[in-house]
């Protein structure tokens, strides 16, 4: 509800006031901003993206991605998912004192409540 609040009423207000005198500025900064917040892509990525097709965005750049990346495809999707489930499958977790520490094999001197699934 916060998020939907700000973004409706919050954001284009604040917008219009820094975007000097011009309307058409406010309305696109405006716009830029709500869809941010919903799609985390400005107007502008959505151009590029559809430009390129590619999935573009200044989020990307902000992480240290490429700006525009590839699609991925479902089948992607699910190879990146069973990669994770099998590495995840393949480590022993156990909690120490203010961390998780993480394994290739079992610790034999760690006790089997320590263990993390």
């Amino acid at each position: 509800m916060r998020r939907t609040v700000f973004s409706f009423f919050l954001a284009p207000t604040l917008v219009i006031g820094l975007a000097a005198c011009d309307p058409a500025t406010a309305v696109i900064a405006g716009g830029s901003l709500v869809s941010l917040a919903h799609t985390d892509k400005t107007l502008g990525d959505h151009v590029v993206t559809w430009a390129f097709d590619q999935d573009c965005s200044l989020l990307n750049a902000s992480n240290g991605e490429p700006y525009c990346q590839r699609f991925e495809t479902d089948e992607e999707r699910l190879a990146k998912e069973a990669e994770a489930a099998a590495q995840r499958a393949q480590t022993y977790c156990y909690r120490t004192l203010g961390a998780i520490s993480c394994y290739r094999e079992p610790d034999n001197m760690a006790s089997s409540q320590a263990r993390v699934q």
